[in-house]
């Protein structure tokens, strides 16, 4: 009743977006670990510190604590990248610009949609203005010519 996994190509799978960004500095595709790639650990960050402002809004004490600990955290991060690498925040940066944003591809219309197409015989049928060459009028030729 399954198909083996083996059967299935990756990118017909829902999943096939996932686990892979696109290297500007070698120009190909990386399969990305899940665990170490920039969006999981943006949207890891971003759900612990989304706790701590539900948690920090609830009183003014806990708010303004709060802020006085994002302001010292931001001065350690900061001191992070100038003291363990002094190019890696400007990399970082440059890295920013240097993306590629890869979107879908447009839709295809489907079969049997829009108009029939037309050979290079019907066309050049309907473009011409034959005329009998036994009468000389239009819309017949000698085979069917009404005179004859």
């Amino acid at each position: 009743m399954l198909l083996p996994e083996k059967y299935i190509l990756r990118r017909w799978a829902k999943n096939a977006k996932q686990a892979r960004a696109f290297d500007p500095t070698t120009g190909s595709y990386v399969h990305a670990d899940p665990g170490h790639s920039l969006m999981s650990r943006h949207r890891m960050l971003s759900y612990a510190a989304s706790d701590l402002v539900d948690e920090g809004s609830l009183t003014d004490a806990r708010s303004t604590f709060l802020l006085s600990e994002f302001q010292s955290l931001r001065i350690r991060v900061k001191d992070i990248d100038t003291g363990g690498d002094v190019g890696m925040s400007r990399n970082r940066n440059k890295s920013r610009e240097e993306t590629q944003v890869v979107r879908n591809p447009n839709p295809v219309r489907a079969k049997g949609c829009g108009k029939r197409l037309k050979s290079r015989k019907e066309k050049a049928l309907s473009q011409s203005n034959r005329q009998c060459s036994a009468c000389g009028t239009s819309g017949h030729d000698r085979r069917t010519c009404p005179t004859l």
